[in-house]
Formats: C-alpha cells, structure tokens, sequence
C-alpha cells in the first residue's frame, strides 16, 4: 500500500524532532516526560550514523521510525546492525500502511550506509506487530527477552511484564526482498496443521468471550503453532490477570521452543466460531521453510 501524499524522509529542522518527540507521547499516552525520547537525543543519534525518518503529511509529522548504530556477533566477529527502537503512527493515519513505509525506508537508508541487519524488539503478545514484523516485513525471531523494560507505564504496556522478542531483519535475504517487492502469500492455519503443525496451546473461551488457555503440549514437532490472544489490549481491559496468565504461559513456551532450536517464522489467523484466532508460527531453524 502506497500513500503519495505521505512523504517519508529524515527530521531535519528542530520543530521536526520536537513533533516526533511529542508523537511518542500521544502514541504511547505517556504519562510522564521521561518515557520519551527527547529531541536534542534524537538529533544527537541522527548526526551520528543513526535513523530519524518521518512520515510527513504536508508539514505535519504524522510518523515516524527511529534507530541506531549497534552490533552484535556473528560468525566469531562483531557485525555492525542499525538497532531499530521505535515506530509509531498517529491513530487517525492507522491502517494505511504508513508503517510499512517507514519501515521499507528505513531498510533503504541501512544498506545505503552498507549494512544488513536491523534488530528490534516487540511484545510477542501484540497480534498486528507480529504480523507485520513476521508476515509482511519477513522478520524472524530466536530470542525471547523476559522483563526486558522493566516496569513501564504508558498507556499500551502498563500492567503486564514488558516481555519482549528480538527479531531480526535481514535485509539481504530472499525472505525480505520477495516481502519488499510484493506482499507475501498468507499461510493457512488449517493447511498448516494438515501438514504436521502442531498447536501448543489448547485454548478456551469463558462465559464472557475470553480466551484461556486450558492445557499446553511440548514443543517436539517440526512446525508448531502456538496462539496469542488476538487483541491483548482488549483483553487487559476487560480481565489484567487472565491477561498476565497468558503472558506466564506464553513466556514458558516460547523461551522453551527457542532453546529447542526453535524460530519464529510466520504469523496465522483466522475465524472460527465467531471468534479470531491468531497464532505464531514456528520451525526448528535448520529446517524453516516458510
């Protein structure tokens, strides 16, 4: 999806950074200031090899994605990565695949500079970040990150653990570059079951349309699936510690798979008896396919 009257370029002028400043606020209804990343930082990491892109609507930032130089080792040496700390788009642009642009600039600039890899974290528990980050962008993940923030208390991460995958996009890959010319080819759950997935969670819904999870099976499989609650946010507000729960199972699952071998692959939806379904796909990393 392409939006023309969206521009995407770098912060230049200070009242670019002080409006991206403020976005992260509005986004993440910050309750204090210090959750924000400031402008004079933002600029600071922009002359200094890292990324400040906005997405611009006439002169109004309505977006933007931030990140900066790191590394980490692979292969016996450091390698040299942008490490990609936020993205974020007004509500009322939501939906419009602002997101993706940014993202897909951001991948551009990184291999303008000479590198491939961009890391990232996300709540695993966010069904439309995984689906993008997996899905659409080509992303993967081998690592789970338990209390990765601390306690946090803006408006979308206050009250269950800050949990977190570190995905990894590499940005050379025949994975990403199919993602970038064209939207990938969606897998189907059902199909992917008749083939030999295996769904982790057994999972049931109580008097009030929640969903629980009612018994939990090893990770042994090649593929497995394992399902998250398709709109977390919904669920924290009507039951936080049914909420919790599903971030204490899902914690064991996910860091035991990953020690296994494990990688995660893709993400699957669907619709069954009035309710969406959604759910991690992942394949023991020799093996991944997807």
């Amino acid at each position: 999806m392409t939006n023309p009257e969206i521009v995407i370029r770098p912060a230049r002028a200070w009242d670019d950074y002080l409006a991206i400043e403020e976005l992260q606020r509005v986004v993440w209804k910050m309750p204090d200031w210090r959750d924000a990343v400031p402008a004079n930082l933002l600029i600071t990491i922009q002359k200094n090899g890292g990324l400040v892109l906005g997405a611009f609507d006439g002169v109004r930032v309505i977006g933007f994605v931030l990140s900066f130089l790191g590394s980490e080792a692979r292969a016996g040496s450091m390698h040299l990565k942008q490490c990609s700390h936020m993205l974020a788009v007004l509500p009322a642009y939501q939906s419009r695949g602002i997101g993706l642009q940014l993202k897909f600039a951001q991948r551009a600039r990184t291999l303008a500079q000479e590198l491939d890899l961009i890391t990232w974290t996300f709540d695993p528990l966010q069904a439309l970040n995984a689906q993008l980050n997996l899905w659409r962008l080509g992303a993967t993940a081998r690592q789970y990150i338990a209390d990765a923030y601390g306690e946090m208390s803006d408006g979308l991460n206050a009250g269950v653990t800050s949990d977190r995958f570190q995905v990894e996009w590499d940005l050379n890959s025949p994975r990403v570059k199919r993602a970038v010319e064209a939207e990938p080819p969606r897998a189907q759950w059902d199909a992917l079951v008749q083939a030999g997935a295996r769904e982790i969670f057994s999972v049931e819904w109580d008097a009030r349309g929640l969903p629980r999870v009612a018994a939990t099976r090893a990770c042994e499989e090649e593929m497995v699936l394992i399902e998250i609650p398709a709109r977390i946010t919904d669920l924290k507000a009507a039951d936080l510690d049914l909420a919790r729960d599903w971030r204490t199972q899902t914690r064991a699952v996910f860091a035991d798979a990953f020690a296994r071998g494990y990688i995660a692959a893709d993400f699957v939806s669907r619709e069954r008896a009035g309710a969406r379904r959604t759910a991690y796909v992942l394949q023991r990393a020799g093996n991944a396919t997807l």
